[in-house]
C-alpha cells in the first residue's frame, strides 16, 4: 500500500509541474500575442497619421505662422540651394528667412489687391497695401529726401500694409529699412505718458508746473521740486506740444525708473518680435541718475526704436492697448494653384495698457494732430483738414542721429474711419532740414489708403 501511495503522490507532483508550465508557456503566448496587438496598432496609427500629414501638406490649406517644406531657388549671392524647411514655428525660421535675409521681398505685380512675388515655383502673396506703399514711395521720390522710411500695420490683425524705404543716395539704401532701430526723440513720450495714465492717475486735464522753456535740455529747469514752476501746463497740451520740461518732470517725479523700465519691457522693448524679415530689437536703457533718467523719459537719450515697432505701439491706442505680433505673407500659392500656407488667426504679444488708458492715450494723439506739433501735417495753409471723415492721431519725435548723419523727423500714429484703421509710423532723415517731415509723409500715407 506504501508503494502506490508514493506513486499517487509522484503523479501529482508531476502533474503539479506539468500544470506550472503549462501556465508558464501560456503566459509567454498571451504577453506576445497582445505585444503584436499594440505593435500592430501603433503602426497602422504612425502609418494612418503620416499619410495623413502627407495628403495635408500636399492638398489641403495649412495654418501657422509659417509655410510647409518648399525647396527654394538659389541664392544670389552663396549659389546654393537652401534645404526643405517648416516654419511652422517662427523661433526657427529656417531658408525662408534665410532666403529673404539675403533676397529682399519684392513689391512690384500686383494681383487682387496684394503684391506677389514668385520664389522657387511658388506665388509669395504679401499683406502689403499698394495703395499705402505706392503712396508713400511717391512721396519719398518726389521730394528726394535724404533717407525714408514708413512702417504701417493693421493695428488689430498685426498684418502689415506699408513697408516702403528710400534713399536719395544708392549706395546708402542698405542704411534705411523698417526693420531697423533708429534714435527715437519724442516717441518715448507714449511710454512715459502710458506709464503716467494706467500706473499714476494721470488724466489729460492733470496741470504740470515747470520753469523756463518747453523744449531745451537745461538742467536748471529740469531738476526743479516737483510742484515749483512759474509756468503750468495741461498734460494733454504736454504731450500734443512735445514739452520736454514737463515729461521729464513727469518721468522723473511721478514714473521712475523702476515703473519706466517696466513700461518699456511691456511694449516690448529689449525683446526679439517674431517677424519673418528678422526685425532688429527696440531697445531701451533707463538710467539711474535723476537727470539722466528725466532726459531719458523725455526722449533724449537711451532709446532706439523701430519704424514697425513704433507703428505697433501706435496701435496700441486704437486697439484696446495691445502689441499684436506683425507678419506680412498672407499665403502661397503652388504652382498647381493650390494654398499651401495661409496665416493664421492674429497673435497678441503683450497688452501693456488697459482699454481705458488706450483710450485716454488716443485722445491725446488727436490733440497732437489737430492742435499740436502736427497740425501742419494734417491742415493745409487756410486751416483746412486734408482727411475729412478720418479721425487720425500720433506723435512726433525729434533728434539728431549719426548712423545716417542727420536730423530725425518721426511721426508714428493712427487713422481710422467707419470701423477702417491702420496704424503706422513714418520717419525722415534730413540733412540739412528738407521740404517734408514724416507728419507729412503720414498724411499721405494715410490719404492713400483711406481715399
Amino acid at each position: 500500500m506504501e508503494r502506490i501511495k508514493d506513486w499517487k503522490s509522484y503523479q501529482k507532483t508531476l502533474n503539479k509541474r506539468k500544470d506550472k508550465k503549462n501556465k508558464f508557456i501560456s503566459l509567454i503566448k498571451y504577453t506576445a500575442i497582445i505585444i503584436f496587438i499594440v505593435l500592430l496598432f501603433y503602426g497602422s496609427s504612425a502609418l494612418y497619421f503620416y499619410g495623413k500629414t502627407v495628403f495635408l501638406a500636399a492638398n489641403k490649406k495649412v495654418r501657422g505662422t509659417g509655410i510647409r517644406p518648399i525647396v527654394f531657388i538659389k541664392d544670389s549671392l552663396t549659389g546654393k540651394k537652401f534645404s526643405n524647411f517648416d516654419i511652422a514655428d517662427v523661433k526657427s525660421a529656417g531658408s525662408l528667412k534665410k532666403y529673404f535675409k539675403y533676397n529682399p521681398p519684392v513689391f512690384k505685380t500686383i494681383l487682387d489687391g496684394r503684391y506677389v512675388q514668385k520664389i522657387g515655383g511658388y506665388t509669395v502673396v504679401y499683406t502689403l497695401d499698394p495703395a499705402v506703399q505706392k503712396e508713400t514711395e511717391k512721396i519719398f521720390k518726389k521730394y528726394s529726401v535724404p533717407f525714408g522710411v514708413l512702417a504701417a500695420v493693421n493695428p488689430d490683425t498685426g498684418a502689415v500694409l506699408g513697408f516702403a524705404s528710400y534713399s536719395h543716395n544708392k549706395s546708402k539704401s542698405d542704411e534705411i529699412s523698417p526693420l531697423i532701430a533708429y534714435p527715437s526723440g519724442s516717441l518715448v513720450k507714449i511710454i512715459t505718458a502710458s506709464a503716467a495714465i494706467e500706473s499714476k492717475g494721470f488724466y489729460p486735464g492733470f496741470n504740470i508746473c515747470f520753469n523756463g522753456t518747453m523744449y531745451g535740455t537745461d538742467k536748471a529747469y529740469w531738476k526743479q521740486n516737483i510742484g515749483t514752476g512759474s509756468n503750468t501746463i495741461s498734460f494733454k497740451q504736454a504731450f500734443a506740444k512735445s514739452c520736454d520740461v514737463a515729461f521729464g518732470k513727469v518721468a522723473g517725479y511721478y514714473v521712475g525708473r523702476k515703473l519706466l523700465t517696466d513700461y518699456f519691457n511691456k511694449f516690448y522693448f529689449n525683446k526679439k518680435i517674431p517677424f519673418i524679415l528678422g526685425l532688429h530689437k527696440s531697445k531701451a536703457y533707463i538710467p539711474r541718475k535723476f537727470y539722466q533718467l528725466e532726459l531719458t523719459g523725455a526722449g533724449f537719450k537711451n532709446v532706439k526704436m523701430t519704424p514697425l515697432l513704433a507703428a505697433l505701439i501706435a496701435g496700441s491706442a486704437v486697439n484696446g492697448g495691445k502689441i499684436v505680433e506683425p507678419y506680412i505673407i498672407k499665403e502661397i500659392i503652388s504652382s498647381s494653384g493650390k494654398v499651401v500656407y495661409i496665416h493664421k488667426e492674429p497673435k497678441v504679444l503683450n497688452v501693456p495698457i488697459t482699454v481705458k488708458t488706450a483710450s485716454v492715450l488716443k485722445r491725446m494723439m488727436i490733440a497732437t494732430v489737430t492742435k499740436g506739433v502736427a497740425h501742419a501735417d494734417f491742415y493745409n495753409t487756410a486751416g483746412r483738414y486734408m482727411l475729412p471723415g478720418v479721425i487720425a492721431g500720433g506723435k512726433t519725435g525729434t533728434i539728431s542721429g549719426n548712423n545716417p548723419q542727420g536730423l530725425y523727423q518721426w511721426f508714428a500714429g493712427f487713422g481710422e474711419m467707419k470701423g477702417k484703421k491702420i496704424a503706422l509710423s513714418a520717419l525722415v532723415i534730413e540733412n540739412p532740414v528738407w521740404k517734408i517731415e514724416g507728419g507729412g509723409v503720414a498724411e499721405k500715407a494715410l490719404f492713400g489708403y483711406f481715399f
